[in-house]
């Protein structure tokens, strides 16, 4: 799936893909837009993705590339979930993007529209509801004091296990999603220092094994407004479809600076800085998927007046299979709405809405 369609065509009878009458590299737009939601925790959707050709906020509707019947080798899934504007062309970055996304309020989301049964312990072992938002923060479980109320009720849980059992499948139109077993979710507090350890238990996504182990210590000085996020995955595996164990590897680190409202006390102004590096790898080296910044992702807490969705500056690369694209998110301007995406090599500029 390069530049020509004949080589588009090629590559996607071996990766389930189907080119876009319109444009061929709908596809690789599609990946790195899921990649920039990952690494930012952002939703928002770039010009020229499935999102904007066939009219879906998500999962509803019908391929932009054709569809078919359920199990047909060209199903794609175009959305995830309804409002979540994550694309994965195909059951290997879905499993890609669920594997990332575990044990992020996102992840949590995700799941439970999908059909899990999610529940909050507190020390005592008792159940502590927490109320998931339609909106707000998506690439972390404390917030970093990004939404107060939900930091509360965070504070209190121990534990969280979303539970699938022995399968539960979410059908929309043609796509079908089947996950089994059992994400969970442990958390510590220790004075300013806030763990969590996130396990999967025989846990897959479209017969796709995810295992690892993902850590994220996080703190804050309420005083200066500053905080830091680490995010490591330990033992990361993903077994495809064909019983090929590849290596999964991820880091991620966001930076806080926050001035926060004297009333609302949450943050006016301020930025959150990601830096992130993600590789799935087989035995012999060879990339499945990376993305990883060139140059760190920012957002500014005052462009949401403006509803400039996702970063403002910096670059995004990613890598699936032979398809290399780049991301340059801007100059830093709540004002801007563009992006300029490289794609093999080819640039384009898209918007980012």
């Amino acid at each position: 799936m390069a530049l020509g369609l004949a080589v588009a065509i090629a590559g996607c009878e071996s990766l389930d893909m189907r080119p876009n009458d319109n444009n061929p590299n709908v596809n690789t737009i599609d990946v790195a837009q899921a990649s920039g939601q990952l690494a930012s925790g952002l939703t928002f959707n770039f010009g020229g993705s499935s999102t904007e050709f066939a009219g879906l906020s998500g999962i509803g509707g019908r391929s932009a590339h054709g569809g078919g019947p359920a199990g047909n080798k060209h199903d794609r899934h175009n959305g995830i979930l309804d409002g979540f504007s994550l694309l994965a062309p195909t059951d290997e970055l879905l499993a890609m993007v669920e594997a990332e996304s575990a044990g992020d309020l996102r992840g949590m989301r995700m799941s439970k529209i999908g059909g899990a049964k999610i529940t909050h312990y507190d020390a005592n072992g008792k159940i502590v509801v927490l109320p998931l938002p339609e909106d707000g923060p998506h690439g972390h479980s404390f917030s970093g004091k990004d939404n107060p109320e939900l930091d509360s009720l965070l504070s209190l849980i121990v534990k969280t296990e979303i539970d699938f059992g022995a399968g539960v499948t979410f059908t929309r139109d043609t796509v079908s999603i089947t996950r089994k077993g059992m994400i969970r979710i442990n958390r510590n507090v220790t004075q300013s220092v806030k763990t969590e350890v996130v396990t999967y238990i025989d846990y897959s996504v479209n017969d796709f094994k995810i295992e690892g182990t993902k850590t994220r210590t996080s703190t804050f000085d309420a005083t200066t407004g500053n905080g830091e996020s680490n995010t490591k995955v330990t033992d990361g595996k993903i077994t495809l479809k064909d019983g090929t164990v590849t290596t999964w590897t991820s880091e991620k680190k966001k930076v806080f600076v926050f001035k926060f409202g004297q009333e609302s006390k949450k943050p006016v102004s301020g930025t959150i800085t990601t830096t992130v590096d993600t590789k799935i790898a087989k035995s012999d080296g060879s990339v499945v998927y990376l993305h990883r910044t060139n140059q760190p992702l920012v957002e500014k807490i005052e462009c949401r007046a403006v509803r400039r969705r996702g970063p403002v500056s910096g670059e995004m690369e990613t890598q699936y299979r032979a398809d290399n694209v780049k991301v340059n998110y801007g100059d830093g301007s709540c004002e801007n709405k563009t992006v300029t995406i490289t794609i093999n090599g080819v640039v384009s500029t898209k918007t980012i809405r």
